[in-house]
């Protein structure tokens, strides 16, 4: 087996926030939906205000979509920060730990250090956190077929809807990882030279857009960073995800991903050599 599937074990293991946050979340999401669900008295409530509005089945349609709407957002939120905290400390727990040296030592290059570490937090986290959405309309599928208020209410959910919302969520989760793939290369780096990188990241990307704005009057800096850190956030968010990019253009994610990729740069050095070394980043 591939080296890289045990990178990704050791992963989950150091890491088991990944994988109990969610399941904690999950758990009280489904006692709470169990408790609304079963209060029958609530539900006749809901439903005569939806009566009281006129056409029912186009509410059905505007709570079916909110549902599905919530979860995804609050399984996209969760997936975002758990990205973000974990970017934040991988390397940093290493040097903390000392198990830096170890893994030098082993038959383990750089490049494939930095490629599960990336995927782990862009493609594996998503992939978790997307069951928050899958069990969360399952739950709301296998109560329809019993509560028949809650069927008046939502009208018939099918497995195949459930499972079609499931991989437009991950899709859209892909997207967003792409769309944090430069702020992700940004953060290994600079988590390898100070301990607290979420919050360097922040005050000099504040500082940088200050001076720019302020010191040099030129914006474009600052609407640049702003529209690239608010991607993964508008991503989320959109029905047409698709357009977030277009918005943002052509020309400003072509330079964030340069700058991505120069970031992963510094961040292999760093990890090859110890220390930030710009001559050892263009020796050959």
């Amino acid at each position: 087996m591939h080296p890289g599937f045990f990178m990704l074990e050791k992963e989950l293991l150091e890491h088991k926030i990944v994988t109990r946050l969610p399941l904690f979340l999950l758990l009280i999401g489904l006692v709470i939906l169990t408790a609304i669900v079963f209060n029958t008295h609530a539900f006749n409530n809901i439903s005569v205000q939806f009566d009281s509005q006129g056409d029912l089945s186009h509410s059905r349609v505007d709570v079916t979509q909110g549902i599905h709407a919530m979860l995804a957002l609050v399984a996209g939120a969760v997936s975002l920060l758990l990205s973000m905290l974990y970017l934040g400390k991988t390397f940093r727990k290493e040097r903390q730990e000392g198990s830096l040296m170890f893994w030098r030592s082993m038959p383990v290059s750089d490049g494939l250090t930095h490629a599960v570490k990336l995927g782990f937090a862009l493609l594996l986290i998503p992939f978790i956190c997307s069951f928050l959405l899958l069990f969360g309309e399952l739950f709301f599928y296998f109560i329809s077929l019993t509560q028949a208020h809650l069927m008046a209410l939502l009208g018939e959910i099918s497995l195949a809807t459930v499972v079609l919302n499931w991989l437009l969520f991950i899709a859209k989760m892909v997207l967003i990882s792409l769309a944090m793939l430069p702020v992700a290369c940004l953060l290994l780096a600079v988590s390898q030279l100070v301990n607290s990188p979420l919050i360097v990241v922040t005050i000099g990307v504040f500082t940088v857009k200050l001076f720019s704005t302020y010191v040099f009057g030129f914006d474009g800096v600052a609407t640049f960073i702003n529209s690239i850190s608010s991607m993964p956030l508008a991503l989320l968010t959109s029905s047409q995800p698709l357009t977030v990019f277009a918005q943002v253009g052509g020309f400003s994610c072509l330079l964030a991903y340069l700058l991505g990729a120069l970031c992963l740069m510094l961040s292999l050095s760093i990890r090859k050599h110890g220390e930030l070394n710009i001559r050892a980043l263009f020796s050959h």
